[in-house]
């Protein structure tokens, strides 16, 4: 008896570690935020440092940025790493630089690339460890939709290159993320003819903006304790053109009043010719000739302040809510702007106007209040300082440095600068920015220095000066050693000829072939096959591959919800369209014999014939390569401006580059293809 006791004690005992374990290891699969702080992140879009505490503009009306700022810590010398808004927001939000993810451009899909898959975007990072993720306006790239405020198309759209999956909550609605502006762009207030540059007062409540719906969300949102902490994520689009504000904002700044940015007029003589390029579009004579240069400012300097008093509806709403004690607020932009220095207008290239940005950070309990820094920082910081912030573990595939030390303690320095990158691949140029100095070098070699302690407008380049070497190579070591592909490697792409000599070409979407590593099309024709996920609201008029140039080349595409297959030669093109589809998974199949005939079928829905403009395969070698659901390609932005990548779930996309002289057999009658089980694709 005294033995089956025994055993029986033991037997519980084991089963209660055993037990305990399981818990343990049960517990370590699953995040919990409970007991962590909210976290409120605010981005304005193309803000440069007209923000008042920065000094960039004596007439800057931003209370609401200023009161900010000194809440807890301003960064008076923070840059982007790429002076465009994709790429910029990219790089914030997957915490890779430019250089490690391959993303460069405003029309390129980051979601595509290789480098970030399988990587967390900062929401998704924290909705995996127990936060409610909520958003709205524009976070991820996108913009204002053109004349008709489209949900996709016009470089973006308003729906952009969302990512469903970062969030719980999204405003206006699940894959939007852009409300429409009652006013769109293209109304010529400013007699340019330029659509997506506008300026002028609007007769619109600033409840009813795009800009005052957000802070109306944001304001109920605020208001309500939540059950778990949460990550919002707020896009003020303003001041990101058309700059159409309401018109008290224009009155409250009589235009002769206004002061123009300090400008020298041969600044750039001084300067690598690679760094001149905007003078070949002649914008700055243009504005400098129609005398709207001040409208221009004024315009700006309006949309400013009316970011600014967005903001403050937010501050007011987390300051009274209940939520006021355990938040950290971020304020920041994604790069900032032109105004006539160095010629330039917009965004883009290396400099201080479009580098610099505003970045506060308020941390209860860890900032101080009315703290600043003036070391060099970054928006790639941003992912980890939040980690850091919320006492969440890094990702491994940060570039950035967590500020958490300097919030703590406003006199700890940084040994590094800052990096923006610009262009990208092989073409790629780097500034590093550090507490005085700036250093541009571009991908050909060629340089710029300055001194920020006695040239802070950058009118003179040093860069040839000999007792300068040894800071250059400082500063340089800093520079991305390579610049990562966004796309798959060739090999990868192509499959080995068959013996009839056709090449088979298995894509993904995202896929780029220069034309030099594209099979050879001359003298030959196209199969392609392709099988996806078809969302009329999100894709009526998306590429899903195309081929070479208005001179030799071809697209799929779709227009208006009809499949679309277009044949270049010659800077002529031929168009034959099918029935415009429904929403659910669709087999299109294409082709363009060597024989004189092109075809496109929907198999069981519609197939159409037409004639292709040569008899013996393509006359020409395309000069552009393949690229599969990219923006544009082919297809200019002239004639297709609603073109945009394709952004659905795609199950199969086949290229086959047909034997040269051969009369192919007609795309409707061949077999059909296996179709594979969806639940072996992974969403991009």
């Amino acid at each position: 008896m005294m033995f089956f006791r025994l055993f029986c004690a033991l037997f519980a005992l084991a089963l209660l570690a055993a037990t305990a374990g399981a818990a343990v290891k049960s517990k370590a699969k699953v995040f919990s935020a409970e007991g962590k702080p909210n976290v409120l992140f605010i981005i304005a879009d193309d803000l440069r440092d007209y923000a008042g505490w920065m000094g960039g503009h004596p007439q800057s009306v931003t209370p609401n940025m200023d009161r900010l700022a000194k809440m807890g810590m301003r960064f008076t010398n923070a840059h982007c790493n790429y002076a465009l808004c994709n790429p910029s927001r990219a790089s914030l939000l997957t915490g890779m630089l430019p250089s490690s993810s391959g993303v460069y451009g405003n029309e390129q899909d980051w979601r595509r690339s290789v480098q970030i898959t399988g990587k967390p975007t900062l929401p998704e990072y924290f909705k995996g460890r127990g936060y409610t993720t909520a958003a709205a306006g524009k976070i991820f790239h996108a913009n204002h939709g053109g004349p008709d405020g489209r949900l996709t198309g016009w470089h973006g759209g308003r729906r952009g290159f969302e990512l469903d999956s970062a969030w719980d909550l999204r405003f206006p609605q699940a894959g939007v993320q852009i409300p429409d502006l009652p006013v769109h762009t293209g109304q010529n207030f400013n007699g340019l003819n330029i659509w997506h540059w506008d300026w002028g007062g609007v007769p619109v409540d600033e409840e009813k903006t795009d800009d005052g719906q957000i802070a109306t969300f944001a304001a109920d949102f605020l208001s309500k304790k939540s059950k778990q902490p949460f990550f919002l994520a707020l896009g003020l689009y303003r001041p990101h053109s058309p700059w159409y504000v309401p018109q008290k904002y224009f009155d409250a700044l009589p235009l002769e009043s206004i002061k123009l940015p300090e400008a020298k007029v041969d600044d750039l003589d001084d300067v690598p010719a690679v760094a001149k390029t905007q003078l070949k579009e002649g914008l700055h004579k243009l504005i400098v000739e129609k005398n709207l240069w001040k409208e221009a400012v004024r315009a700006y300097l309006a949309n400013v302040a009316f970011c600014d008093a967005m903001l403050g509806r937010i501050l007011k709403a987390v300051e009274t809510g209940p939520n006021a004690k355990n938040t950290i607020i971020v304020f920041t932009s994604d790069h900032g702007w032109y105004l006539g220095e160095k010629q330039m207008w917009h965004k883009g290239k290396l400099w201080e106007p479009t580098t610099r940005v505003p970045l506060s950070i308020y941390a209860p309990g860890v900032t101080q209040p009315d703290s600043l820094s003036s070391q060099p920082v970054a928006l790639i910081d941003l992912y980890p300082t939040l980690c850091d912030l919320t006492k969440l573990p890094l990702p491994e595939h940060l570039d950035g440095s967590s500020l958490k030390p300097l919030l703590r303690d406003p006199k700890t320095k940084r040994d590094q600068p800052a990096i923006t990158c610009m262009n990208g691949g092989k073409n790629a140029g780097y500034a590093a920015r550090d507490e005085r100095w700036r250093y541009i070098r571009y991908a050909d070699g060629s340089e710029e220095l300055y001194d920020h302690q006695t040239d802070p407008n950058e009118w003179t380049n040093v860069a040839s000066k000999p007792e300068h070497v040894a800071l250059k190579a400082s500063l340089a070591k800093f520079f991305p050693k390579e610049f990562k592909s966004a796309v798959r490697p060739v090999a990868e792409i192509i499959g080995a000829a068959s013996p009839a000599g056709s090449v088979d070409l298995l894509l993904n979407i995202g896929d780029v072939l220069s034309a030099a590593d594209a099979p050879k099309l001359q003298g030959r024709g196209v199969f392609i096959d392709a099988f996806f996920e078809f969302d009329p609201l999100v894709d009526p008029d998306s590429t899903l591959l195309s081929q070479g140039d208005e001179q030799s080349g071809y697209a799929l595409h779709l227009v208006a919800s009809q499949p679309t297959l277009t044949v270049f030669t010659n800077g002529k093109s031929t168009t034959i369209s099918g029935a415009v589809l429904e929403k659910g998974r669709v087999n299109i199949r294409a082709q363009i014999d060597t024989g004189g005939v092109i075809t496109l079928a929907v198999p069981g829905h519609s197939e159409v014939l037409g004639v292709a403009p040569f008899e013996q395969g393509f006359p020409q070698e395309p000069k552009v390569g393949v690229f599969a659901g990219q923006s544009f390609g082919v297809l200019t932005t002239a004639k297709y401006p609603n073109s945009t990548p394709f952004d659905g779930m795609v199950y199969r996309l086949k290229l086959t580059i047909l034997p040269p002289h051969q009369v192919a057999v007609p795309a409707a009658v061949q077999a059909p293809s296996p179709i594979p089980a969806p639940a072996q694709e992974k969403d991009p």
